[in-house]
């Protein structure tokens, strides 16, 4: 291991014997002539080597159950694997599972000189450090009360400021400030970004948003395995993809695109690249309703984020049962509290109504994604019908029908506006 290198893993794999019953594995243990396994053998990790250098931040991201949490114990030392080697230079400090490390009849001062002495600090040292893990933290009054009346948001603040002023060469955290309030979350992000340049950082987390603005690298995890180890967005746009791959073929069984061939012709030849919406969660009078619609942003279909200056194109079809000649299309995008960020319609944008004839009918339209904060934007599509607003009827309502995961790296963005729609395409497919 060079001196610019913090970990090495090299053939990590850890192995389970999954027992039906306790028994089981006492009737094993016990019966040492017998060829007769009772146990089943599950892989948490397999064959899994990196390395890591000095201020590196790498996420490892993949879904639920593909080895995550068991590489990160690994690598602090909590579990010991059943083959391979690992090497740490430096001093690690690690956020694994909420509560590890704390016992929660000690209070929080307590437990933060109980840990710093586990880690090799004097009572002196971690006095001088107290105030700031008290500032960052930011509980006020609880920190001295007993650890088991904390809330899980609670817990992740103490535990996150303790484990920052140790005085860690490696960081590790593993989802637990998930737990803690949005803006607590941005603190700490901001702080491993900015005060934290010189410390190794391994993060796991489903937030792709903070995965694009702190890793340097990214790690795909699947089934225990290395899939991807490459650039950060490219890691995304792959894990995004996998995850696609895996549900798609269930999904379009379970959906099939069955429309009348004498209904939607246009979109039929493409119905594969469009998503099928519930009827049933649909609002509005429902006399033209959106069927299905699909995603593209700079001409190819989404891949898993989106940044400022991508051009979006939404193409929906539609059923209309009767005639509509002022025919109104708009969009609203809301964020994850569902609160409206920015949208459109037509009538504001282009000061235009469109026709909409009885039977099938394809329609798309444009919008530039404009420069909003980082994270996770839901798209809600609708059909209203009058170009007077107080005599304007809404159709269709497909609410929150599309999830963008918004990443602006090495940028800040603070706004919230009207976007315009820039075209629109109306192709009436008569019967």
């Amino acid at each position: 291991m060079n001196t610019e290198t913090a970990i090495r893993a090299e053939g990590l794999t850890k192995l389970y014997k999954l027992y039906k019953k306790p028994s089981d594995r006492l009737k094993e243990t016990l019966n040492f002539f017998s060829s007769k396994a009772l146990h089943e053998e599950k892989y948490a990790l397999k064959n899994f080597s990196m390395e890591l250098n000095r201020g590196e931040t790498v996420a490892v991201i993949g879904k639920n159950g593909s080895g995550k949490s068991t590489l990160l114990k690994i690598l602090a030392g909590v579990l010991t694997p059943t083959l391979g080697d690992v090497e740490v230079r430096g001093r690690i400090t690690s956020l694994l599972e909420l509560g590890a490390g704390f016992n929660p009849e000690l209070t929080g001062i307590e437990n933060i000189y109980f840990n710093g002495s586990l880690f090799g600090f004097e009572d002196e040292a971690i006095r001088n450090k107290l105030e700031n893990i008290l500032d960052f933290a930011d509980i006020g009054e609880y920190v001295y009360l007993p650890v088991k009346t904390y809330s899980s948001g609670m817990f992740a603040r103490l535990a996150f400021a303790l484990m920052i002023n140790l005085e860690p060469d490696i960081l590790i955290v593993d989802e637990a400030l998930s737990v803690g309030d949005i803006f607590f979350q941005q603190k700490c992000n901001t702080y491993m970004k900015n005060e934290m340049k010189d410390v190794t950082k391994i993060i796991v987390t489903h937030d792709m948003t903070s995965v694009a603005n702190l890793a340097d690298r990214c790690i795909v995890i699947s089934e225990g395995k290395k899939v991807f180890d490459g650039g950060t967005l490219d890691g995304i746009e792959y894990f995004v993809k996998k995850m696609h791959s895996e549900n798609f073929f269930v999904k379009s069984q379970e959906s099939a695109y069955a429309l009348k061939a004498n209904e939607l012709e246009t979109s039929i030849k493409e119905s594969a690249s469009f998503t099928t919406i519930d009827q049933a969660a649909l609002g509005g009078a429902l006399e033209a309703s959106i069927k299905s619609f699909k995603v593209e942003v700079n001409g190819s279909a989404y891949q898993g984020y989106i940044m400022a200056g991508d051009k979006v194109r939404i193409t929906c079809t539609i059923q209309s049962l009767k005639n509509i000649r002022e025919g109104v299309i708009g969009y609203i995008v809301s964020d994850k509290f569902g609160n409206q960020i920015f949208g459109e319609n037509t009538i504001t944008s282009l000061e235009k109504v469109f026709s909409l004839d009885e039977g099938g009918i394809l329609a798309s339209f444009v919008f530039q994604w404009p420069e909003i904060k980082e994270g996770y934007y839901y798209i809600t599509l609708g059909i209203g019908e009058g170009s007077h607003e107080l005599q304007h009827v809404i159709q269709c309502w497909a609410h929150n029908v599309f999830e963008f995961s918004c990443v602006s790296p090495h940028k800040t963005i603070h706004c919230l506006f009207n976007n315009k729609i820039e075209k629109v395409e109306i192709t009436n497919l008569r019967r």
